[in-house]
């Protein structure tokens, strides 16, 4: 069992609503902890902003954009809310993705929207809310996770990183871009802490988070 403790400040893409089984940060945050939440839907962000208030965190952003590799406008398949989600499970309302049959290859029967989104980046999150360190830096994005994660220039090294690999080659595909993001931080000094069927947990080496 891996412990993330100390967690100052977290960055967290793909925030979906906050309070689901399957969100690592939610139990952890407190009212002391700088927050930046990131969610481009326009009915999960607004869930995700009444879910949080019982926190009283201090400092929290949020922010409704998709995270990708540049800013520009983007088409967004959703899971519509013409969908009765009660006869799916929970995660179901979490398949939003930059990829047109992702959704489809989960549900079959899953009412699918297409939405335009606005994107920022990483580096252009940082700048805008002028953030001078991540604890840790988390994200969920259906597939997008490597053109997040390898535009990323690093500038900042955040303590701890967690992304979602499952879906990293196509959906339901791991493959070549895992090994290049791995090596991509395995040299920018992290090392694999967990590992399960979703996602991987990386911690930065103690030397490099003192600088």
């Amino acid at each position: 069992m891996y412990i993330m403790d100390n967690l100052k400040c977290i960055l967290q893409i793909g925030s979906h609503i906050g309070n689901t089984p399957n969100d690592p940060i939610y139990k952890l945050v407190n009212e002391n902890t700088k927050l930046i939440l990131v969610e481009p839907v326009p009915y999960l962000f607004n869930e995700l902003k009444k879910n949080y208030k019982s926190k009283n965190i201090k400092d929290i952003t949020f922010i409704n954009k998709a995270v990708s590799d540049s800013i520009k406008e983007i088409d967004l398949y959703i899971p519509s809310l013409k969908n009765n989600f009660n006869n799916f499970p929970f995660y179901a309302s979490q398949l939003s993705s930059v990829n047109e049959d992702h959704i489809e290859r989960h549900f079959k029967n899953l009412i699918t929207e297409k939405i335009k989104v606005k994107t920022t980046t990483i580096n252009n999150i940082i700048e805008t809310y002028n953030i001078k360190n991540i604890d840790l830096l988390h994200t969920d994005t259906e597939g997008h996770d490597y053109d997040i994660l390898m535009s990323y220039d690093f500038i900042i090294k955040p303590k701890y990183i967690i992304f979602e690999y499952k879906h990293i080659d196509g959906c339901f595909k791991v493959g070549e871009k895992l090994d290049i993001l791995l090596n991509k931080l395995f040299l920018l000094n992290y090392k694999i802490i967990n590992k399960d069927t979703e996602d991987i947990t990386l911690k930065l080496n103690e030397a490099d988070s003192l600088c």
